[in-house]
């Protein structure tokens, strides 16, 4: 019993330390998202009051003597704010006020929180690339065509890197070859063999053969297409050429967000199972901490996707519905009414409040 109860302790203080990395890591991208819109603030010269790390009572804060800003650090680890003078109504004695300032800068301020996540995801993701790897197709297994006129040029363990020129990751996509080979007869595949790249031009045609499986039975191959099986490992791309690989990994990133939108509003995804709120992520975050360093790693970069796309939404409170505020008095070229703005804006942050606390009770109970 002694011995069940110290093994239990140990698995309680593991969980204890990922739901800390989980917290740190949430923590990070709401840092970094703040100070996006903190230095546009100081770019375009805006009155800042504070930047806090963190709701609820202050553990620590610092005065800037100079300029009255506040840097905080308070109990709450489940956000962060950066607060401008004048952001609920006009200040016309004070040219710093946030809405004092023409509406082309406060765009570019609002939108600037968003930029440094997906930044951040870039850089992240590049270095995961170059140090760690993606993963892609490694041909285990060939088989002949059922036609002479074809040869099989893939050989056992060749790397499938390109098809045509587009890289075969399947770290977001795990069916990207199969979809890439779709609809095609004649592909330029990119492998490396023996350390080098190269280019074959295949003809996607009838293959036929048998597959020696993990269990030593003998499964039937046939189809059109390479002509080949293959297991996925990590291969480390160089990091000039993992950064505009990482942009293409953070549009399938977007993509995927609004595919998984539009799947739950016709009703082909369970919101159980795709949505959550701010516990949901530090849950996955956890878990994602318990298989080690890498998979946080890449959590983090999903993630920091998914926050830019979730603020710049166009939903009231968040900055994209702000955005879109200062888009119509640009239009317009008169002030909004402020204390319609206000309103919206609060009745929004109530709605969103409310929406990720029920998100996470339909995640953990659905």
């Amino acid at each position: 019993m002694i011995f069940l109860a110290a093994v239990s302790f140990v698995e309680v203080l593991q969980w204890i330390g990922y739901i800390v990395v989980a917290l740190l890591c949430l923590m990070v991208m709401i840092v970094v998202h703040e100070a996006g819109h903190y230095a546009a603030g100081k770019l375009f010269h805006f009155t800042i009051l504070e930047y806090s790390i963190g709701f609820g009572p202050k553990i620590f804060q610092k005065v800037n003597k100079e300029t009255g800003e506040k840097f905080s650090l308070r109990w709450i680890p489940l956000g962060g704010y950066c607060q401008f003078k004048g952001e609920d109504e006009d200040d016309a004695e004070d040219p710093g006020a946030f809405n004092s300032k023409p509406a082309w800068q406060r765009i570019i301020v609002l939108f600037s929180g968003a930029f440094m996540n997906f930044l951040t995801a870039i850089i992240f993701v590049s270095i995961f690339f170059s140090v760690f790897g993606e993963f892609v197709p490694k041909v285990y297994v060939t088989y002949d065509y059922v036609d002479s006129a074809y040869t099989q040029q893939l050989q056992k363990d060749d790397v499938i890197m390109q098809i045509d020129g587009k890289y075969v990751y399947s770290l977001s996509n795990p069916a990207r070859m199969k979809d890439m080979l779709k609809d095609k007869e004649d592909v330029v595949v990119t492998i490396v063999r023996n350390g080098e790249y190269q280019d074959l031009n295949i003809h996607l045609a009838e293959y036929d053969g048998d597959l020696i499986q993990p269990d030593g039975e003998t499964k039937h191959m046939h189809g059109v297409g390479l002509g080949v099986s293959v297991t996925y490992e990590q291969v480390k791309i160089p990091f000039f050429k993992s950064i505009g690989h990482s942009f293409v990994f953070a549009g399938e990133e977007v993509a995927l967000i609004f595919r998984t939108f539009g799947s739950i509003f016709t009703g082909a995804a369970k919101v159980s199972e795709n949505m959550g709120g701010t516990i949901t992520a530090i849950s996955v975050l956890s878990q994602l901490a318990s298989n080690g360093f890498m998979a946080v790693m890449y959590g983090f970069c999903v993630l920091s996707v998914s926050i830019g796309i979730m603020n710049l939404l166009p939903f009231p409170a968040l900055d994209g519905c702000r955005i879109i505020f200062c888009i119509v008095e640009w239009i317009r070229r008169k002030p909004n009414n402020r204390k319609i703005e206000a309103i919206i804006n609060l009745a929004g942050l109530v709605v969103l409040v409310l929406l990720a606390v029920t998100l996470d009770l339909v995640h953990f109970l659905g």
